[in-house]
């Protein structure tokens, strides 16, 4: 009975403070902006990409990850991952993500939901090369972006299996969007729209994605998961609108 009366008044607190419960992990989205490409050195990610309390940290010579797990199942999770040039070691690739499972009432199932956001410096030729249109560009741009995060994530992942889960969530949705680009070549027009290409993710469902080109880097946002669109939809959100 005190168990039922607890998760009454901490849904109630939660309705009235009018804080989602995908709101609570903004602080990793909040180190993710905190990173600045092509400026900020191994030196600045590693003094704030961590919280020393509720994360761990891996690095290689040339990435480094925080990452943190919560819940009985440890399925909510998380990471910040950032990634140097080997050469002058400043950021040139970055990436935020959580999967985030809640229950938005005390007896209702799990309602799992996914947020990626990523940025990068992409290599001229992929931006240079000749190309059939803009579809195909924008096709063989975001193949580039999704084989970089593999790249990345391989150089740290053999260390942890709770970060491995974490960035095979990413690569699962990275692929169902290209899937989803193989069949219908032609949505790749929607990528740098606001309202971006809406995809289906095989346990997640309804997915939408958004991807900026910007000179020489890429911006991608994706949210997975119909717990993202119950207050506003996917292009009305203002992490998407000002990406």
């Amino acid at each position: 009975m005190k168990t039922t009366l607890l998760c009454i008044t901490l849904t109630a607190v939660l309705a009235l403070s009018g804080c989602s419960p995908l709101e609570m992990y903004e602080p990793v989205f909040d180190r993710y902006h905190s990173t600045t490409l092509k400026l900020s050195t191994s030196a600045d990610v590693l003094a704030m990409v961590q919280e020393p309390e509720t994360e761990l940290l891996s690095q290689s010579e040339s990435v480094v990850a925080a990452w943190g797990v919560e819940g009985k199942k440890d399925r909510t999770h998380w990471f910040n991952m950032v990634a140097f040039d080997e050469e002058q070691m400043n950021a040139v690739r970055k990436y935020g993500f959580i999967l985030e499972e809640r229950h938005w009432w005390w007896n209702s199932p799990p309602a799992p939901a996914l947020r990626l956001d990523a940025e990068m410096v992409m290599d001229a030729e992929v931006l240079e090369a000749a190309y059939a249109g803009n579809n195909e560009k924008q096709i063989e741009i975001f193949k580039a972006a999704k084989e970089a995060f593999s790249a990345d994530a391989l150089e740290l992942t053999f260390e942890s299996r709770s970060f491995r889960n974490s960035t095979d969530m990413v690569k699962q949705a990275l692929k169902s969007v290209l899937l989803n680009l193989d069949r219908s070549p032609a949505y790749a027009i929607k990528l740098p729209l606001v309202e971006g290409m809406a995809f289906d993710h095989p346990t997640l469902g309804e997915s939408y994605i958004r991807m900026l080109v910007e000179g020489d880097t890429v911006k991608i946002k994706i949210k997975c998961g119909k717990a993202w669109f119950k207050k506003e939809p996917f292009e009305e959100q203002a992490d998407v609108l000002y990406m």
